[in-house]
């Protein structure tokens, strides 16, 4: 039954369940897909709603650290203090650029004025923690990333302590931290920008104490968003403002309903289009065909598109 449902699947989604089987067979005459679970993502044309087998997993306390448990990969500190986050969602307006570093900074204690955020890359380590492919959608950002982003705050700031009793020859349960800062019980005081190299030295403890909610300064307290500034003054960089040499964009034109053919294609009206490269037939989902437009800039890519013969 499920074999089955699995050709109903996005291809992404087929070959990333076919990679998992392999790496984890199961027993002969087990089930092959031992755990369900609705998978909620937003698409083009709405909200899709689809029962996703995904396999189970064991774990130990034992195992290493997985590249999205590992701060490394999240957080970089500057010998002023500033703080960068890098964040494993797309940002749809929907604050997340926001929300996950101060998820992290609350536990890290770091000083909010000096925190920034940055966009992951399709590293592994900026996959959903969940799901393990990079996904924007469904409501899962916070859902899925609370824990994992205040896990790493968390361990960046043991490291720090660490590399704070480390210079200091102390104890590091009898350090403390706040807004920047690790605290030795004399009144010493060493910035997380003193701190940051010897730091990321330390060992990356696998468990980590996290604070008490009533402790939080950050999470649930009016906060300013990190990319206010440079959405209302039009200085944001989004994808279709990437400019790169050589560079070209590709519209696809798509059929009206499902596995539709193309009987022929007129592309002489968009080919009229200045800036129009190519007009290809592509194959799109479910066996349907489309119509991609290439062109030296958005715009003419789009022209290109709405043209008709």
């Amino acid at each position: 039954m499920w074999h089955d449902a699995l050709h109903e699947l996005p291809p992404a989604l087929r070959h990333l369940l076919a990679r998992q089987a392999e790496a984890a067979p199961v027993a002969e005459g087990s089930a092959a897909w031992p755990r369900r679970s609705f998978l909620k993502m937003a698409v083009a044309s709405g909200f899709a709603l689809g029962a996703y087998p995904l396999l189970a997993q064991t774990s130990s306390e034992a195992a290493p650290l997985k590249p999205t448990q590992q701060p490394s990969a999240f957080v970089r500190i500057d010998s002023d203090g500033t703080v960068t986050v890098t964040v494993n969602r797309l940002e749809f307006g929907q604050g997340v650029h926001t929300a996950l570093p101060m998820i992290l900074a609350e536990e890290l204690d770091a000083d909010w004025s000096r925190v920034r955020s940055q966009l992951g890359s399709n590293d592994p380590a900026y996959a959903d923690p969940l799901w393990g492919m990079h996904l924007t959608g469904g409501s899962t950002s916070i859902k899925h990333s609370f824990m994992q982003y205040r896990e790493l705050g968390a361990r960046a700031r043991a490291m720090l302590v660490a590399a704070a009793a480390a210079r200091w020859r102390l104890d590091p349960a009898g350090l403390r931290t706040q807004a920047g800062f690790v605290i030795a019980a004399d009144g010493r005081r060493l910035s997380y920008g003193e701190l940051a190299q010897e730091a990321m030295a330390q060992p990356v403890p696998p468990q980590v104490r996290l604070k008490d909610p009533a402790q939080f300064r950050l999470i649930g307290r009016p906060t300013t968003r990190l990319d206010a500034r440079a959405k209302s003054s039009g200085q944001q960089v989004f994808g279709i403002d990437v400019r790169l040499p050589g560079q070209w964009t590709a519209l696809i034109a798509r059929p009206p309903v499902f596995g539709a053919k193309l009987r022929t294609v007129d592309d002489a009206a968009a080919r009229a289009v200045k800036g129009v490269k190519a007009v290809l037939r592509v194959p799109l989902d479910r066996g349907a065909e489309g119509v991609a437009v290439i062109a030296d800039g958005y715009w003419p890519a789009k022209q290109g598109r709405g043209a008709r013969p």
